[in-house]
């Protein structure tokens, strides 16, 4: 399992609704990743954003280009104050109920 994981500081008083629509590609449909954006429960500001593939790092550069806008980080720029953390990790160990 691969993970792109973000972690951003949003301006203040962005929304949610103003984040994903800023963030989401316009088309996500056909892609096998999941998605999952999250917000800190104690602040509104962090946000966490998770792209899951089942696949290799290959897979993931191949299908890269359809999950994010191309316009994508002048569109954030608007949005975010900044960005703490971006990378793509391999998963190495699940434990848990939801774990396959």
């Amino acid at each position: 399992m691969l993970r792109a994981v973000f972690v951003r500081t949003l301006k203040p008083g962005v929304t949610d609704e103003q984040f994903l629509a800023t963030w989401t590609p316009e088309d996500m449909t056909d892609d096998p990743v999941r998605v999952s954006v999250s917000r800190d429960l104690g602040d509104d500001r962090p946000v966490i954003t998770i792209l899951e593939l089942d696949g290799t790092a290959a897979e993931f550069a191949g299908i890269r280009s359809s999950l994010f806008r191309p316009d994508a980080l002048e569109r954030l720029g608007g949005i975010v104050e900044r960005t703490e953390a971006e990378g793509l990790f391999d998963e190495v160990f699940t434990a848990g109920p939801a774990a396959g």
